[in-house]
């Protein structure tokens, strides 16, 4: 894992220019890097490293396109095209360790990085001046927050549930919070990993004092994704009260039911609680998530018809799919469209990290664990009705409620990311009725070695305390 722990490469992340594909895995000295005693020196140093963070969030091999994506096609609401070639080793559940340039390998590269570069900040024994130490503790604060996502989506990639065993005392992986370039580090175990997940929000929650834009970390952002972290803890009480702390804040509002459709397109909507920003000037192009899904980029997934089914006619979710006359048969006619983006803006929607509607939709379901069904009903009627106002409620209670709640996730946060994670955690067969992957891929059973990533073979190699996940 040495190039987990190589210096901040400062130039790399302040300009966001990234390491080429072909440099040596385990260069530890690269030509443009400079250690970090030597690089933050100054206040503005480390707002430049904060940026270099959210820079290294939005690439195409974190939250700009696969941590979206490979969650969603390895779960049941997505099925792959006949000319899918990105990541289909994974909807298929035939991935490796073997491939050098593959997604789990980038998945691991990248996200380490910025945990490195958040160590940097964390770590720093750096005094600012007295006028800016508000402004100061805000950007360590949102340090931490990196860490702690970085950290929670490493091990939801590379290590099985939380619930998969008693304590989560199955493997997960390494927590990094300092620079070692001699450590070999064992794998830590899915527990100690949402601990320190927690931890690290929480540290973050009491630094941060400023409110952000929806691009960057704020303490409701860090609430937020606890009220998720407890939600895959089955923590019912605290998910319940992250996701209250988020809504009572007064900073959210669904977005209109007009509005619904364009609301990544627009950015920074009234739901927004964070998400990746990109413009006309800065974005991924053809890498874009939607990309993946329209005829105008590579159009390697659609949607799964059982999703479809799921969406009562007349919902405004229903304008997230639009028509493509080229397609028919087994793949039906509908393209994903919930990226909108096209010609000249083409790659200009905003990427969800989280909104309002899943933190309301994490406590309807942490309420209606907690047999609190009003409560529960109450925050899924908030969901439905702003998806088509003539909604009627069945009334629904106990179990019928809260696969109630389980269906209206799918369709709320459907290409978000979310698929086989809300999977795993509900201890549930992966079921394709709709399906056009190889024979033997459309059921996957509960539970399976495939619903995690292979660890990178790169990693291995080097690091002999490291044990690969079973059945790769």
């Amino acid at each position: 894992m040495k190039r987990v722990y190589k210096v901040l490469i400062a130039l790399a992340l302040v300009v966001g220019i990234q390491t080429s594909c072909t440099e040596e895995f385990l260069d530890l000295t690269p030509q443009q890097s400079v250690s970090n005693d030597d690089f933050l020196q100054a206040f503005g140093d480390f707002e430049s490293a904060l940026t270099g963070m959210y820079n290294q969030i939005s690439l195409t091999d974190w939250y700009g396109r696969y941590m979206l994506l490979i969650p969603d096609i390895m779960g049941e609401d997505v099925k792959q095209n006949a000319s899918a070639n990105r990541a289909k080793e994974w909807a298929e559940y035939s991935g490796s360790n073997t491939t050098l340039h593959a997604t789990e390998r980038e998945f691991w590269f990248e996200i380490y990085e910025a945990i490195n570069a958040a160590n940097a900040v964390i770590n720093s024994d750096f005094t600012p001046a007295s006028g800016v130490q508000t402004e100061f503790n805000q950007l360590v604060g949102e340090a931490y927050a990196v860490r702690a996502l970085a950290h929670f989506d490493l091990v939801r990639l590379y290590g099985q549930h939380y619930t998969f065993t008693a304590g989560a005392t199955h493997p997960g992986v390494p927590i990094i919070t300092e620079f070692d370039v001699t450590a070999k580090p064992s794998r830590n175990t899915v527990g100690e990993v949402y601990t320190q997940v927690i931890n690290d929000f929480n540290q973050a929650i009491s630094l941060m004092t400023l409110d952000n834009n929806s691009g960057r970390f704020s303490t409701e952002v860090a609430q937020a994704l606890l009220s998720r972290v407890y939600l895959y803890m089955e923590d019912w009480a605290n998910a319940e009260a992250m996701a209250t702390a988020v809504i009572n804040s007064g900073r959210y509002s669904l977005v209109s039911n007009a509005d619904y459709a364009n609301q990544f397109l627009d950015g920074d909507s009234p739901e927004a609680i964070m998400e990746i920003r990109f413009d006309l000037v800065d974005n991924p192009g053809s890498d874009h998530i939607g990309g993946m899904y329209k005829e105008s980029g590579y159009g390697d997934y659609l949607p799964a018809t059982d999703l479809l089914n799921m969406i009562p006619a007349g919902d405004v979710r229903g304008t997230m799919f639009r028509t493509d006359a080229n397609l028919g048969g087994a793949f039906g006619n509908l393209r994903v469209d919930k990226f909108p983006s096209e010609g000249s803006i083409i790659a200009t929607d905003n990427v969800p990290v989280i909104r309002l509607s899943e933190v309301i939709l994490n406590r309807a379901e942490a309420r209606a664990r907690q047999n609190n069904d009003a409560g529960a009903q109450s925050d899924l009627t908030m969901i439905q009705e702003r998806g088509l106002a003539t909604f009627v409620s069945p009334g629904n209670t106990g179990q019928a409620l809260l696969d109630e709640i389980l269906v209206e996730r799918r369709i709320e946060l459907a290409f978000e990311g979310h698929g086989i994670f809300d999977s795993t955690r509900n201890q549930n067969d992966v079921v394709r009725d709709d399906c056009t992957a190889p024979a033997g891929k459309c059921s996957i059973t509960y539970p399976n070695d495939r619903f995690v990533l292979a660890l990178p073979l790169d990693e291995l190699d080097v690091n002999p305390n490291i044990a690969q996940n079973p059945g790769y």
